[in-house]
C-alpha cells in the first residue's frame, strides 16, 4: 500500500529526501555490480545476509579501499585483505579527522 493511501505522503519530506540524496550522489560514485560478483555474492557462506555479501562484492569490484557499515558483525567472516571495513566512527577518525 503505498504512502498516499495509507494518509503519511508528505510532499515536504519527499522534497528533503531527495536534496539530501542529490548531495549526496554529488559527493560519491556509485560502483556497479555485475553478474558474476552477483553470483559470488549470492553464494558466499561467510554472509549470513545475501544483501551485505552483495555490497562487500560491489565495493570490491569497484576496488573500494574501505567498505563502511554500522553492523561490522555482518563483515566478520569476509576476507579483509583486500577492503577495509570500518564503523562510521571509525572511517571518520581515520580518514576525516584532523
Amino acid at each position: 500500500m503505498g504512502l498516499k493511501r495509507q494518509n503519511i505522503h508528505r510532499p515536504e519530506q519527499t522534497e528533503k529526501l531527495r536534496d539530501a540524496l542529490s548531495t549526496t550522489l554529488s559527493l560519491v560514485r556509485v560502483g556497479d555490480l555485475n553478474k558474476k560478483h552477483i553470483v559470488t555474492g549470492i553464494s558466499d557462506v561467510a554472509f549470513d545476509d545475501v544483501e551485505d555479501s552483495l555490497q562487500y562484492q560491489c565495493a570490491l569490484q569497484n576496488k573500494c579501499e574501505v567498505l563502511v557499515t554500522i553492523n561490522l558483525r555482518d563483515y566478520f567472516q569476509a576476507d579483509q585483505s583486500s577492503i577495509e571495513i570500518l564503523s562510521p566512527l571509525e572511517f571518520v577518525n581515520k580518514y576525516l579527522s584532523l
